[in-house]
C-alpha cells in the first residue's frame, strides 16, 4: 500500500529580540555573543537612558539585566515596563555566561 506524503514547509520560528543592559561593555558583549549564537537578535547598552529609550521605542520581547547594574536602575527599568504596558520579559542575570541561555529560555517559557 502506497501512502502519499505531503511535504509542508517548516514552521517559521520567530527570532526573539533581546536588549542586554549591563554595567560593563565586555560583559554585555559576552552575553550578546552567547545569545546570538543561539539565534537571538540582540541590542546592547550600558547607559540607563539608552536602555529606557530603546525599550519604549522597540519593545523587545526580553531584557537581560546584568548582575552589576545598580538596584535603582533595575527598579526604573521594571517600573517603566509596567508603566508602558510592555510585554517585555525581564531576566536578571547574576551568574556567569554559561547560565544566561538557560535563564533566558526559562523566562520565555513562562511567557
Amino acid at each position: 500500500m502506497e501512502t502519499n506524503l505531503v511535504e509542508t514547509a517548516p514552521a517559521q520560528i520567530e527570532t526573539v529580540h533581546a536588549l542586554i543592559f549591563g554595567k560593563h561593555d565586555y560583559i554585555v558583549s559576552n552575553v550578546q555573543t552567547h545569545l546570538e549564537k543561539a539565534e537571538f537578535r540582540c541590542s546592547c547598552t550600558v547607559v540607563l537612558s539608552q536602555a529606557l529609550d530603546y525599550l519604549k521605542s522597540n519593545q523587545p520581547q526580553l531584557i537581560v539585566i546584568g548582575g552589576g547594574v545598580d538596584p535603582h536602575d533595575r527598579i526604573k527599568i521594571q517600573d517603566s515596563i509596567k508603566e508602558w504596558a510592555l510585554s517585555t520579559r525581564v531576566v536578571e542575570h547574576f551568574g556567569g555566561p554559561a547560565t544566561v541561555l538557560n535563564e533566558v529560555r526559562e523566562a520565555l517559557r513562562k511567557f
